[in-house]
């Protein structure tokens, strides 16, 4: 498993994607997977939210910096 620690400035080129939820984007410590199925740990500073477009380091030098938000079903009006 990889393990992700840090946010850093947008890459010209990412290794992998990562697609969470709101919800998710939200926690520091997580353990997920990437959109190819490897398993990964987010072990980022306290109160960090991820968003859409964020890059992230992961220890073995790989970059995330497609931060994608998860499609979820939109609030239906009455």
């Amino acid at each position: 498993m990889i393990t992700i620690r840090e946010r850093v400035p947008l890459a010209a080129h990412a290794d992998a994607e990562l697609v969470l939820p709101f919800e998710l984007r939200q926690k520091s410590r997580l353990v997920t997977a990437l959109a190819s199925g490897e398993p990964a740990g987010l072990v980022l500073d306290r109160g960090t939210v991820l968003r859409g477009g964020d890059c992230l380091l992961a220890d073995d030098g790989r970059t995330f910096d497609e931060i994608s938000a998860a499609r979820q079903p939109a609030a239906a009006a009455d």
